[in-house]
């Protein structure tokens, strides 16, 4: 194996054979979360969320208000029906894989968790308009997040 050490970034930076390159690649953590955030489906972790979420609003201690629980709890149904439809390509869904997926789970900032707790749609048309506008929101919360941890500079005033 011909390899040449150059100089250190964390361990020995090596000058790899085209061959060899690959198997390098792909043996660095970056690269092995880069392969797991492709493997795990989108559209999976997000009908999960919504129908546990649906499921949990039917529960006998949650009937306060039951029209509005009712119509909350069909839309959210309604919305994982549609969501289950999609391609796994589709750009809202590829969006809300990689803002809010994490660890094969569906984990929304509190923007999004409000936008859910909200939706009341009763068509495809009224799930579609709300999935792109959730894939915003959601964009918007990823931010935010990236903001409070310092990631990003403060937001101007």
């Amino acid at each position: 194996m011909d390899v040449c050490p150059i100089g250190k970034i964390g361990t020995v930076k090596k000058i790899l054979r085209f061959g060899q390159l690959r198997r390098y690649a792909f043996a660095r953590p970056t690269a092995r979360k880069a392969e797991l955030a492709m493997a795990i489906p989108t559209r999976d972790p997000v009908v999960r969320y919504l129908l546990l979420h649906a499921t949990m609003l039917r529960l006998p201690g949650r009937r306060a208000a039951a029209e509005r629980l009712d119509q909350h709890t069909l839309a959210l149904e309604l919305l994982a029906n549609y969501v289950r439809g999609l391609a796994e390509d589709d750009e809202r869904l590829l969006q809300l894989g990689t803002l809010a997926v994490r660890g094969g789970e569906f984990v929304p900032g509190l923007a999004t968790e409000h936008a859910f707790s909200q939706f009341t749609g009763a068509t495809g048309d009224e799930c579609a308009t709300f999935l792109s506008r959730l894939s915003h929101i959601a964009r918007d919360d990823a931010l935010a997040r990236a903001r409070e941890f310092g990631f990003l500079p403060p937001r101007p005033r």
